[in-house]
């Protein structure tokens, strides 16, 4: 074994100096990157700012939900109705309903928290106009909760051929039981319920759903863009019935009879459960380009 061995004197060389360690990005070390806390802290506040937020508009519709309902109040107002011969009816978002009985004169019934100031109910000659109100952004939340209904009740004396209906329907619903001549029906949206008799009928549904149960209809036509439509006609078969379906669906349920039916079908369905015969007093035109179509007699 050799042994090395040291001058006199000679000192043994210290060991090279050790390199610092990195430290991360975001500062000393344990401490998360400056970004990573930056975009922590945003998120917090968002997410405050937003739970605020939701607890405020739900303070704001109860606010507004109760106060409504609060003020609700049923208010009429009447018209002369006598030599009235035609009436046109605008709804949009009230729940509307129109009747005959023993009175002398138009009588409209609000139960709503405006009441019926805002309501039309105005005679233009021998026409008589009756339309809810027109809503504006701040009159929709103020009238938030708000079930407006209105019962629109006219004389007895009116009820026949006599008087032509103009109904609109663009938003609520609309129940309608009376005796008509000419009656045309318009539906943009909502739900529409008809009873009674008219001697032609004219329905344009083109979203929503309608009812139509009348008798002795001699004319009928239906054009249906959207939504459905179900319709019994009865008496007396009527002379003439014209379908035009783009899309949607009707069912329609036809007096006992024989019938002339023609029908155009591009796409879509059409079901004939009719008695036919070319020719026949009685016709039925058909044209489906989307959608469905069924017809029937009674069983």
């Amino acid at each position: 074994m050799s042994t090395t061995m040291m001058p006199p004197g000679a000192q043994t060389p210290p060991p090279p100096p050790v390199p610092p360690m990195a430290q991360p990005a975001g500062g000393p070390a344990g401490e998360p990157p400056r970004q990573t806390r930056s975009a922590s802290r945003v998120i917090a506040i968002l997410t405050i700012a937003l739970g605020a937020a939701i607890v405020l508009g739900t303070i704001l519709t109860a606010v507004f939900s109760t106060v409504a309902t609060a003020a609700v109040r049923t208010e009429s107002r009447s018209v002369d109705a006598s030599g009235v011969r035609d009436l046109d009816v605008e709804v949009g978002g009230s729940s509307v309903r129109i009747e005959f009985a023993d009175v002398t004169e138009a009588t409209l019934e609000v139960t709503s928290g405006r009441g019926a100031s805002d309501w039309t109910l105005e005679r233009d000659g021998d026409e008589l106009n009756v339309s809810s109100p027109e809503d504006s952004w701040f009159d929709w939340r103020w009238s938030w909760g708000d079930d407006s209904r209105a019962t629109l009740t006219l004389p007895e004396s009116l009820r026949g051929p006599g008087l032509d209906a103009s109904l609109g329907l663009s938003a609520g619903d609309l129940s309608v039981d009376g005796d008509f001549g000419e009656l045309e029906i318009e539906i943009g949206a909502g739900s529409l319920t008809v009873s009674g008799s008219a001697r032609t009928l004219s329905a344009d549904l083109s979203a929503g759903d309608a009812d139509i149960d009348l008798a002795d209809v001699e004319e009928a036509q239906f054009q249906v863009s959207a939504g459905s439509v179900d319709s019994r006609l009865t008496g007396d078969a009527p002379r003439t019935v014209v379908v035009e379906v783009s899309a949607g669906g009707l069912d329609l349920t036809l007096p006992s009879g024989v019938y002339d039916v023609r029908s155009d079908v591009s796409a879509g369905e059409f079901d004939n459960g009719l008695s036919t015969e070319m020719g026949a007093r009685n016709s039925v035109d058909v044209s489906v380009s989307a959608g469905s179509v069924t017809i029937r007699s009674p069983r």
